[in-house]
This record gives structure tokens, C-alpha cells and sequence, in this order.
């Protein structure tokens, strides 16, 4: 019995020993030399710029109040911050039950998840859930355009541990919706100065097979306009804004988003299959050609 007791309180002590270094540890927890490491390293394996807030070691968990991402180096005009991720994550629990690491945050007044494997990181997983569009920095980098909506989607990577090792594109697949999206356009010189009406979407549907080249396997427009989008976009790496576009559209106007459209009525004519709206969109990012009209 002495012996029991003795043990049991042996290993009462050493629990507790471990847990108060544990907990000198956490007190004296070098965040911010981690943070910054982490900071450098990201913007020199991506060209995008990392800025991440002290991490905070747990018990449960390590965490940032928040991570921003800014406009990459060969993107030319003053930096600015595109993307915010605020309480950001990553539970131990799950790198226990399922050998995956999973960090957790918020991102503009939406949530977002992402997973990999920690032993074997060849897959990389992101979910977006119902992150406010009208809120992302990123969006303001389009001229002449207001968008607002709620994104929904997830982002499936299959050459992870490549990407890490010697670049290239993302390789593997994006589906997601957007609902209630708006989409106003306010002219500019690139669109002839012309004031278009606002487009209203219930929702729009997307699944893209992403890799050196983007194909777009099933975009789907509900709204003022109803009809898809297929095509691909080739993507240049070394000069991403000469990236190339080949683009179909195939769009139904609503009644009422028809006639709004009537002041562009000679203009749509020449695209217009009956009451479809049939064009193809040719050219790159810097500079796109004038749309020229499918066979109907």
C-alpha cells in the first residue's frame, strides 16, 4: 500500500512539474520571433506579402488575433492590404485524433477552415463559408466596379508538398456559390464611359479544375441574367497580368433586366442568338479584345 501511495504521489508531482513548466513555457512563449519567421518565409515562397500579429501558445491551442495578406511584389501601384483573417487557430486536437493540422479564423465577417496532412502534406484543403465579398480589400483593386454577396466555397489541392518544394500552379479543384450578389459598373474609359444597369444575382454556381490552365467546368448564373459560362484561362507565370482568357458566355436577360438593357439594344443585336445573349471573350488580364458573337 505504501508503495501505491508513493507512486501516486510521485506521479501527482511530476504531472504537476511538467505542467508548471508548461506553463513557463507558455508565459515566456517567443510569438513574436515565430510570427516573423513564419511572416518571411511565407512572402519568400509566394511573392505575397505575409503579415502575421504575435502567435499565442494554449493549452488547446496556438493562435493570432490576425493575419493580413497584401498585394504581391510584381503587382505594380501602392501595397495594400487584400485579405484579413482575424482570431485565427490551430487546435491540438486534431493533429491528435487525426494527424491532420487544421487552423481555424474568420475572414471578413465570414469563416474559414484549412486542413492538411501533417506527416504527408501532399493535400491541401480551404473552406470558405459565407464570407461578405463587399468587405475583402481585393475587390477594390477592380476599376469602375462595385461587387457585394455572400461567398461560399472549398478549394481542394492535390500537389500540396510540390508546391512547397519547387513552385509552379495549384493543381485540383474549386466549387462554390455566391449568393445575392450585385454587380454595378460605373463606365471608365475602358468601357467607353458607359453607365450600365446594375445586375442583381440570386445566385451564381462555380466548379473549376484549376492547373496551369483554369478550366471553367460549370459556371452557373441565376438573376437578371441566367444562362453559363465555360472556357479556360492560361495562366503565365512569369508575367501573371498577360495571363490569357477564353471565355463563352451563353445569357438570358430577365424581363425587367431586359428592359433596362434597351439603350444597349443595337449594341447586344450583334451578340444575340433570339433572346440569348451568345459571345466569346478573347485576350489577357492587361488587355481584352472586343467579344465577338458564337455561332448560334
Amino acid at each position: 500500500m505504501r508503495v501505491l501511495k508513493r507512486t501516486a504521489f510521485l506521479l501527482i508531482g511530476l504531472v504537476l512539474v511538467l505542467m508548471l513548466a508548461l506553463w513557463g513555457f507558455m508565459q515566456n512563449f517567443p510569438g513574436k520571433s515565430i510570427a516573423d519567421a513564419a511572416s518571411t518565409r511565407l512572402s519568400s515562397q509566394t511573392g505575397i506579402n505575409f503579415e502575421i500579429q504575435d502567435f499565442e501558445l494554449g493549452w488547446s491551442k496556438l493562435s493570432t488575433p490576425e493575419i493580413s495578406i497584401s498585394t504581391p511584389n510584381w503587382l505594380a501601384g501602392p501595397v495594400m492590404r487584400l485579405l484579413i483573417l482575424k482570431n485565427v487557430e490551430a487546435p491540438f486536437a486534431s493533429i491528435i485524433t487525426s494527424g491532420k493540422a487544421k487552423i481555424n479564423g474568420e475572414l471578413h465577417e465570414g469563416a474559414m477552415q484549412i486542413s492538411t496532412e501533417l506527416m504527408t502534406p501532399g493535400k491541401f484543403d480551404l473552406s470558405l463559408e459565407d464570407v461578405r465579398i463587399e468587405r475583402v480589400p481585393l475587390f477594390a483593386l477592380i476599376p469602375y466596379t462595385f461587387v457585394s454577396g455572400s461567398l461560399s466555397m472549398s478549394v481542394h489541392i492535390s500537389n500540396f508538398q510540390e508546391l512547397q518544394q519547387i513552385g509552379g500552379f495549384p493543381e485540383g479543384r474549386l466549387r462554390g456559390k455566391l449568393n445575392d450578389t450585385r454587380i454595378r459598373l460605373s463606365g471608365g474609359s475602358a468601357l467607353l464611359d458607359l453607365q450600365f444597369p446594375e445586375l442583381n444575382q440570386t445566385e451564381i454556381l462555380f466548379d473549376l479544375e484549376l492547373g496551369p490552365v483554369i478550366s471553367l467546368k460549370d459556371v452557373q448564373l441565376k438573376g437578371s441574367l441566367e444562362g453559363t459560362v465555360d472556357g479556360t484561362i492560361q495562366l503565365d507565370k512569369n508575367r501573371p497580368n498577360m495571363s490569357s482568357i477564353d471565355l463563352n458566355f451563353l445569357l438570358t436577360p430577365s424581363p425587367d433586366f431586359k428592359n433596362e438593357l434597351r439603350r444597349f439594344s443595337k449594341i447586344l443585336l450583334s451578340f444575340q442568338c433570339g433572346e440569348t445573349i451568345n459571345f466569346n471573350l478573347k485576350g489577357t488580364f492587361s488587355r481584352l479584345n472586343l467579344p465577338t458573337r458564337n455561332k448560334c
